[in-house]
């Protein structure tokens, strides 16, 4: 029986909504808040962003694209740009026809949308890391986890004084988007949030505290924190753990006080902060550093690059430079449908870039594939070490140093929130 890929209809939403149920093993349950998620990923859903395999009347797989922006590399000091981004979510065959190239059409449908709309980059989070590099993915972003004894969490100097204050659920539903927004233009990775991300944020059902208490929100004029406690018991000798869900500050200082913050609470003997960048400072704050440990270190952004002369000259570089790049397309080739694969020039200067196809006799400097510029794109991951493991040829001498050179960004970037 043939299976039919196409739009999904708006009156569908909640039909689609079961749909992804299916591959990613999350029915609808008799639970309420079972329900309530539900209705909050039905009224999330564009459904005019949203794509169906359809059997027989039925449902057999789904994606759909949340329209969002990225925040790219700036001037050191100036706020992130941000470039639009469309943010590819859902993506799943039902477990009755997988292998039937389902997949692959969804995957067109979402690229050639997503360039429609002039959306010169798209972005994933992987359930199976394995699966997009060969639509043109590449690993964009990392983040880790990391846990403090608190008791044993001495700086080595002062930390700034930064008031900072408890917010019930109504001041933090009016306080933490503006702080969320101008934090994450201090860094390259982070994504847009909606209005209906930030209420599952602040709602804090039982089913998404991981075990934990109820979340408490603490902000200061450049930060907030989210974070509740575990195995809390005041009657015990034992000491509870807290798990931090963010710790957002617009810079350094800020961070540190917010750190100190949720170390120094009463009770509580380790902290674990999740979300945090592969750069974050606070280990060499700490008199022992050996008190930090990393818990776990996941891969997170994965970037597809859409529009190539677009992305390039939408964000900074932080060095003048001239590269020219032969881009292969990936393995599942879309042909003449994808406009990035092929020679192109890239010239930088004074911050900003220029990015042009190459001219005939302009000989390139570097092979990739596409999937390895998505790697590059936010300066997470330097050409040199894709060259090591054999990703990227070096055609010309030096070229390999230019490119790290180009692409080299501080702070690391970071994308905290999924999609």
């Amino acid at each position: 029986m043939d299976v039919d890929v196409r739009k999904l209809r708006p009156e569908e939403a909640q039909a689609f909504v079961q749909s992804v149920g299916v591959p990613f093993l999350s029915p609808t349950s008799d639970d309420p808040d079972s329900f309530v998620e539900e209705e909050d990923r039905i009224a999330r859903t564009e459904t005019d962003r949203a794509w169906v395999a359809e059997e027989a009347g039925r449902f057999v797989g789904n994606s759909c694209i949340h329209t969002m922006d990225l925040t790219v590399p700036g001037a050191a000091g100036d706020d992130c740009p941000v470039t639009a981004m469309a943010g590819i979510s859902a993506v799943g065959v039902h477990p009755t026809h997988r292998r039937r190239g389902l997949l692959r059409q969804l995957m067109a449908a979402m690229l050639e949308d997503a360039r429609a709309q002039g959306e010169a980059v798209a972005g994933l989070i992987a359930s199976e890391s394995i699966i997009y590099g060969r639509f043109g993915f590449g690993l964009a972003t990392d983040m880790a986890e990391l846990t403090i004894n608190s008791r044993e969490s001495v700086f080595t100097g002062p930390v700034p004084e930064v008031p900072i204050h408890l917010l019930d659920r109504d001041e933090a539903a009016k306080v933490l988007p503006d702080l969320y927004d101008r934090q994450r233009r201090s860094r390259p990775g982070e994504v847009s949030r909606s209005d209906h991300v930030w209420k599952a944020i602040i709602a804090d059902r039982p089913n998404r505290r991981g075990g934990g208490g109820g979340v408490f929100f603490a902000a200061c004029d450049g930060g907030y924190l989210a974070y509740r406690a575990h195995d809390a018991n005041i009657l015990r000798a034992d000491l509870a753990s807290v798990v931090v869900d963010e710790l957002r500050g617009v810079d350094p200082a800020t961070e540190a006080a917010l750190w100190r913050f949720v170390l120094d609470l009463d009770l509580v003997g380790q902290v674990t902060v999740r979300r945090r960048p592969i750069d974050d400072p606070v280990r060499w704050r700490l008199q022992d550093p050996r008190q930090l440990q990393v818990t776990a270190v996941e891969d997170r952004l994965y970037l597809r690059i859409l529009d190539v002369p677009k992305a390039l000259e939408a964000r900074h570089y932080r060095r003048p430079g001239r590269v020219v790049m032969d881009l292969v397309a990936p393995s599942v080739d879309e042909g003449p449908a994808d406009p990035a694969p092929g020679r192109w020039v890239l010239e930088a200067d004074a911050g900003t870039a220029a990015c042009r196809r190459a001219r005939p006799g302009e000989d390139a400097d570097v092979r990739m594939e596409l999937t390895d510029l998505g790697s590059l794109y936010l300066g997470g991951y330097p050409a040199s070490l894709l060259a090591g493991a054999g990703r990227i040829e070096e055609l010309r001498p030096g070229r390999l140093e230019s490119l790290d050179s180009l692409f080299a960004t501080s702070p690391m970037p970071l994308t905290g929130t999924g999609f």
